[in-house]
């Protein structure tokens, strides 16, 4: 795990306050029109299996209103959209997973009680990683340690064991070597420098894990070592990885930065450690994305170029595409991001 970065000057609790930006908008984001596809018919039926799954173990609270806000969020329309061939019982395990992530990252960027202690989001990362390498609830299981070792039995009925290690590995990053270190930035009230912020931004998205189940939403995808280690393969697959991370940014940017105070966004990054207004600050990360988002594309035609014809491969590197796509069409329409006050008009219902 890196070392903390070392403290700024800036205390983001202090920051001014910050006008809504009248030139850079979400429409600005580069992505080629032929990647655009069919989601997946199965959305709506995914929202309902989840949310049953969720209120079941306690991972959602049964009251009204976090009721209707993990409604609005409509994680089925985003597994529709990422994996769009997916078999329903597949895609159901994989809507799960996106509603783990994005109820654990609620709880881990949103409450200081969790987020702002680190000590204690360590044991409670620990306890989740335990069940999902193999053992069982605590007697006393938190909620999320129950829907974790549910997620684990469904997975290992349908995966392969080299699969399963490489999903839970991703997870131990992601949680580990991600959101803990995210964790100590809020903590210290550090902004993290920008290479070290996009390496950490990579982890603590839980993407590497949503890039996994591309390869089990559908039968017979799975990739076998040699290939998912080509270097294009691999390249690829980190270049997706941030595009999605950091364009997930400028969605949340309101939602983190203005109303948690919480330092681990790339728009706030840019602001902190170039001295840039916040337009200018929007404007150079939709700039980043759109280049990474480029060096995809040239990694495709390299890929194509080399005749590698497995279709396992092929199939994966149309679900990543699907994953940049996808992102943004669901971040678009889903009530998580959405608010009157947002920077962008896009986002203003």
């Amino acid at each position: 795990m890196q070392p903390p970065a070392m403290k700024t000057s800036v205390d983001v609790s202090r920051l001014p306050e910050v006008p809504l930006v009248r030139g850079p908008r979400l429409s600005m984001l580069r992505i080629p029109s032929a990647w655009a596809v069919e989601p997946s018919l199965y959305a709506r039926a995914m929202d309902r299996h989840t949310r049953a799954r969720v209120l079941s173990v306690g991972l959602l609270p049964r009251e009204p209103a976090r009721v209707r806000r993990f409604e609005a969020g409509q994680f089925g329309l985003l597994t529709a959209h990422v994996y769009p061939k997916g078999r329903w019982e597949r895609l159901a395990v994989c809507n799960d997973w996106h509603a783990w992530l994005f109820l654990f990252d609620d709880e881990a960027d949103e409450l200081e009680e969790v987020g702002q202690r680190p000590d204690y989001l360590r044991a409670y990362v620990e306890a989740c990683l335990a069940v999902l390498r193999g053992g069982r609830p605590r007697p006393r299981a938190t909620p999320l340690e129950r829907f974790t070792f549910q997620l684990r039995q469904r997975l290992r009925g349908l995966a392969s064991e080299l699969w399963m290690e490489r999903f839970i590995h991703d997870v131990e990053d992601y949680l580990l070597r991600g959101t803990l270190l995210a964790a100590r930035h809020w903590t210290d009230g550090t902004v993290p420098e920008l290479e070290r912020y996009i390496e950490q931004r990579a982890l603590d998205s839980g993407v590497y894990t949503a890039l996994d189940l591309v390869e089990f939403a559908e039968p017979g995808q799975e990739l076998p070592e040699e290939l998912f280690r080509l270097p294009l393969v691999q390249r690829m697959r980190q270049l997706c990885t941030r595009v999605v991370a950091l364009t997930n940014d400028l969605f949340s940017f309101e939602k983190e930065v203005l109303w948690h105070q919480n330092p681990n966004n790339f728009v706030h990054v840019l602001r902190v450690h170039q001295g840039l207004g916040l337009e200018e600050s929007i404007f150079a990360a939709i700039e980043f994305i759109n280049s990474d988002t480029d060096a995809f594309v040239a990694c495709e035609e390299a890929l194509l170029a080399s005749r590698l014809s497995d279709p396992r491969v092929l199939a994966y590197v149309e679900g990543l595409k699907a994953w940049i796509l996808g992102n943004v069409h669901w971040s678009l329409v889903t009530g998580r991001y959405s608010s009157p006050t947002s920077p962008f008009p896009e986002l203003r219902r």
